[in-house]
């Protein structure tokens, strides 16, 4: 029972604390993060920081890890608050199930939002991959050829073999496209947008969360209105 216990103090800490404290933290890094400037602007300032060496753009690269972060967060506080839900259900039983309805479509909320987290996960390696694959035909590849070989001379009657060996480094020169240095930038720019979406997405989750929570305290925690709920001492809020 140990084990049932903690899984729902997890859940009331979740619903009761976290949810509020994380709207608060989310809100508080939209509002750091990204300072007033139209996406033209953006743009332009990272196509001038596109390098033909293939480095990163560091600030929008932190900003995917950022989401990355913060969405398998999101992922781990809506998990708890399912189960707290699924652990607060009543023995299956005919009749006065209205409030098992409303414990229901509340976890399938939460289950749909948690979902869209997991797929924010995703974003970093796929920026990653699109901007190197840009990346690639802005910058220049090298190839190293080495040759050996043997020389045989005979002096007096001596026979000795000498051995040489060389290197020579190719570098191969692809049409630079001015193109491919604009789709780059374009790229980071679609990313920065998308993690300023996706994060105020975690955040109106989160309000949602809440406000799903405060409407239908009673019925998640007695369902039925048969007191097992506060018997069980553990949601004291409700």
């Amino acid at each position: 029972m140990a084990d049932i216990e903690q899984a729902l103090a997890e859940g009331e800490e979740i619903i009761s604390v976290k949810l509020a404290a994380r709207t608060e933290e989310i809100a508080a890094l939209l509002a750091t993060k990204f300072p007033a400037k139209t996406l033209e602007q953006l743009g332009k300032e990272f196509e001038a920081q596109v390098s033909l060496e293939g480095e990163l753009n560091q600030s929008v690269a932190d900003l995917a890890v950022l989401v990355r972060e913060q969405s398998a967060m999101a992922v781990d506080d809506f998990k708890k608050a399912e189960m707290w839900i699924a652990l607060k259900a009543p023995p299956i039983s005919d009749g006065n199930n209205f409030g098992v309805d409303v414990q229901n479509y509340v976890a399938s909320e939460l289950k749909s939002m948690r979902h869209a987290f997991q797929g924010m996960v995703d974003g970093a390696s796929n920026y990653h991959w699109q901007r190197g694959n840009g990346l690639e035909k802005c910058t220049k590849s090298a190839s190293v050829e080495t040759s050996e070989g043997k020389v045989s001379e005979t002096e007096d009657g001596k026979t000795t073999v000498k051995e040489s060996k060389s290197s020579k480094t190719n570098v191969k020169t692809e049409p630079f496209l001015a193109d491919y240095k604009r789709y780059t930038s374009s790229l980071d720019t679609k990313q920065y947008f998308l993690s300023y979406r996706q994060l105020v997405d975690l955040r109106d989750c989160y309000i949602k969360a809440r406000v799903l929570f405060a409407k239908n305290q009673k019925r998640l925690a007695d369902p039925r209105g048969d007191g097992e709920g506060g018997d069980r001492g553990v949601m004291s809020m409700f």
